[in-house]
């Protein structure tokens, strides 16, 4: 069985998008940009994918502002299926 868990960041506009992404490799934390999935949201295109550990020191960097976004969510893909779930 195959498991893989991110967090998928998503945001208003792309702007937003690439000033988090610069924030966050600031910080020390991986990101990849990528397309937002479309069974997340339909309101900016990019979203950035990161690593499952880092969620929590997302989710503290977000909530004092230090970036702007419009959600955070965890994704899991296990055995091919995905499983989405907002965090904040």
């Amino acid at each position: 069985m195959k498991r893989e868990e991110y967090g998928i960041i998503t945001f208003e506009s792309t702007h937003h998008a690439m000033a988090a992404e610069s924030y966050l490799k600031g910080q020390g934390i991986f990101t990849k940009t990528i397309p937002t999935p479309r069974d997340i949201t339909l309101s900016c295109g990019l979203s950035i994918m990161i690593i499952k550990d880092d969620i929590e020191r997302v989710k503290e960097f977000r909530s004092k502002g230090d970036f702007r976004s419009k959600a955070i969510y965890s994704l899991v893909i296990e055995d091919g299926n995905r499983k989405l779930e907002m965090l904040e």
